[in-house]
């Protein structure tokens, strides 16, 4: 019984773990219809950007030295930024 708790207890924590990475990469900034019509260059470097953004998250979220809600916070400037950059790509700027 008390190894069926453990390996409960675990299958609990990695599941709860891995939500957030799961979550963030679905939500991504850059899903929407108008997309096809993006130029070949722009699609590049909206790529780059939505790569480095998972990467910067990533990096938050594996950081230890911070307390959680200074990482939403962060989290919640970092989306806003990328977003901005990617909405000027599309823009054309």
């Amino acid at each position: 019984m008390k190894s069926f708790k453990l390996l409960l207890s675990i299958i609990a924590l990695v599941a709860f773990a891995a939500a957030p990475v799961v979550r963030a990469e679905g939500t991504s900034t850059t899903a929407t219809a108008g997309d096809a019509k993006l130029t070949p260059e722009q699609q590049a470097k909206i790529a780059a950007l939505v790569k480095e953004e998972h990467k910067a998250l990533k990096e938050l979220k594996a950081d230890t030295k911070t307390k959680d809600a200074d990482k939403k916070a962060k989290e919640k400037a970092l989306r806003a930024d990328y977003k901005t950059q990617i909405e000027a790509v599309k823009a054309g700027k």
